[in-house]
C-alpha cells in the first residue's frame, strides 16, 4: 500500500470515496514560459495554465535531484499535494510489451523518500490506451474548470466550484501527439479518469519502498 496512508483525493471519486478537506495546489509565483508551453487547445484558462505547468516542472526538477532520470515516459502524472505534505510523480512507460509505472514521492525539504515500480496488468493498460485516445481529442481542455463533481444516490450529480484546487498536472503521450492537462483532483473527464486510474494503481502496490527522512 501506499505510504503515509494517503487517500488522495484524484482516486476519491472512484476509488477510495475520499477526500482530504483542501490541499495548496497553486504556484505562489508563476514567471512566464516560452511561448508554446500550454500546448494547442485554445484555451481562455492559458495563464493559470502556464501557472500549473511552471508548478509541475518545479517538481519535475525536485524530483530529478532526488532521485536521477527515468527513461522518456509516455504520461506522467504530477500530483501537487497529498495529506503527507509531499507532492507526488507518476510515469508510465512502455517496457517491451508491458507497461511499467514508476512513481515517487516528492517532499519539498525534509522527508521521506518513497518508490514504487510495478507492471500495470495487461486489461488495465488496454484502459489506459483507451484513455489516451480519449484524452487526445481536441475538444478535451488543456485546463479543466474547477469543479468538485459529486454522484448523487439517485444517479443525478452535484457540481461545486473550487476556490483553493488541489491540482494534478498531466502531460501524455495521445494519439494526436503530446499534451499537457491541469486538472482539479475531484473533477471528472477523460484525463481525470486516466489520472484517477494510475494513481490508483499506486495507491493499492504492495511494492513502496521508503528511506528516511533526509
Amino acid at each position: 500500500m501506499k505510504p503515509f496512508s494517503l487517500k488522495l483525493a484524484a482516486l476519491a471519486a472512484a476509488w477510495l470515496s475520499a477526500l482530504p478537506g483542501t490541499a495548496l495546489a497553486q504556484s505562489p509565483n508563476c514567471a512566464s514560459l516560452p511561448p508554446g508551453g500550454v500546448g494547442t487547445s485554445l484555451n481562455p484558462n492559458a495563464a493559470q495554465m502556464r501557472c500549473d505547468l511552471e508548478h509541475a516542472a518545479t517538481i519535475r526538477k525536485r524530483a530529478l535531484a532526488i532521485y536521477g532520470a527515468l527513461p522518456p515516459s509516455m504520461i506522467e502524472i504530477i500530483d501537487t499535494a497529498s495529506p503527507s505534505g509531499a507532492a507526488y510523480m507518476y510515469e508510465v512507460t512502455a517496457d517491451g510489451a508491458k507497461l511499467r509505472l514508476d512513481a515517487r514521492s516528492v517532499p519539498e525539504s525534509r522527508g521521506p523518500r518513497c518508490t514504487l515500480r510495478a507492471t500495470i496488468p495487461n486489461d488495465t493498460a488496454q484502459t489506459v490506451s483507451n484513455l489516451l485516445v480519449t484524452a487526445g481529442d481536441p475538444l478535451v481542455p488543456d485546463y479543466g474548470a474547477r469543479e468538485h463533481v459529486t454522484l448523487n444516490p439517485d444517479g443525478s450529480r452535484t457540481v461545486r466550484l473550487i476556490l483553493d484546487s488541489h491540482d494534478i498536472i498531466t502531460r501524455a503521450d495521445t494519439a494526436n501527439g503530446a499534451r499537457s492537462f491541469s486538472r482539479h483532483a475531484g473533477s471528472e473527464d477523460p484525463v481525470s479518469q486516466l489520472n484517477t486510474l494510475i494513481i490508483g494503481i499506486a495507491n493499492v502496490s504492495p511494492g513502496w519502498s521508503c528511506k528516511a527522512e533526509f
